[in-house]
């Protein structure tokens, strides 16, 4: 019954029949030969083949997502009957957003987890793409702002403020602006946004601005604000330090958006992994003692 369950998955996440023979150790003829048998017992077509590429069909699309959870839950069964019941171990593979909250946050919390559970290993992805979460190969992924599938098990692990700040000497050269729409006549450092939300009293604006200089990057964008050139908007774990040693000063607060939530997000099935619910259960408890 399950004959050719395991090449048509190989194929789908690998790209190709070649590539999934290499993993798999068969050949290309005997894996494309196990997934034409199992669309002939399904009784529907699970691929589009051509000389190019691979691409599912919504029936495969459906089947995929079924065999990919079932596969976990028997990964998870195989590891549960080999170890104790107290006894964690396997890998846990996590995507998040980089910069300062991967750098000084997450990676020395999971550096710390990994010291108190051993057997346990974990792979960081701090790759910029953008994960289609309902397939995705990770079993935690780390998103901030709106989160585009309901359907997606979440947890929140941190609620972040954004703030608009520039330096005292900016600010003393160019003047405090009293209004959001004010920005389009000053210097504004922008990273991948330059479209910046704003809401008071229930009214909501979005201003476009610009300036002299541009970089996605948040320690750059801290820099060059805290070296006078212009305004920036971002998240206060970046402009802690700078506010504390008044390097930068904040404008507009009555104008700023409600804070932001830094989610956990779990592809299907994933959460019910046992190793997985640990590390989630653990950073939510982390943030408590190490705020974000």
């Amino acid at each position: 019954m399950f004959a050719g369950l395991v090449d048509f998955v190989t194929v789908v996440e690998t790209g190709s029949f070649t590539a999934a023979a290499d993993k798999l150790h068969s050949s290309k003829a005997s894996i494309s030969q196990r997934v034409s048998d199992l669309e002939h017992r399904l009784g529907v077509q699970l691929l589009y083949r051509s000389t190019r590429k691979l691409r599912l069909t919504d029936a495969g699309e459906s089947y995929y997502q079924s065999c990919r959870q079932g596969l976990e839950l028997l990964e998870d069964g195989a590891l549960a009957a080999q170890q104790l019941q107290h006894h964690l171990q396997g890998k846990i593979k996590i995507n998040s957003l980089g910069g300062i909250f991967a750098e000084q946050w997450l990676a020395p919390a999971l550096l710390t987890f990994r010291q108190e559970h051993p057997n346990i290993d974990i792979e960081l992805d701090l790759s910029s793409q953008r994960e289609d979460l309902l397939s995705s190969p990770f079993d935690i992924v780390f998103r901030m702002g709106a989160l585009p599938d309901s359907s997606l098990q979440v947890r929140v692990l941190s609620q972040l403020n954004t703030h608009v700040v520039a330096s005292p000497e900016y600010l003393a050269a160019n003047g405090l602006p009293k209004h959001p729409e004010e920005l389009r006549h000053h210097q504004c450092i922008c990273g991948t946004v330059s479209q910046w939300p704003f809401q008071k009293n229930g009214q909501k604006l979005l201003v476009s601005v610009n300036g002299s200089f541009a970089c996605p990057n948040g320690h750059v964008l801290k820099q060059a604000a805290i070296e006078g050139f212009g305004f920036i908007r971002t998240h206060d774990m970046y402009l802690r330090d700078a506010l504390e040693a008044g390097q930068l000063k904040t404008v507009l607060e009555d104008w700023q958006v409600v804070s932001q939530p830094l989610w956990m997000v779990f592809p299907p099935a994933r959460y019910r992994s046992k190793r997985v619910t640990k590390l989630a259960d653990w950073l939510v408890d982390y943030a408590k003692r190490q705020a974000i």
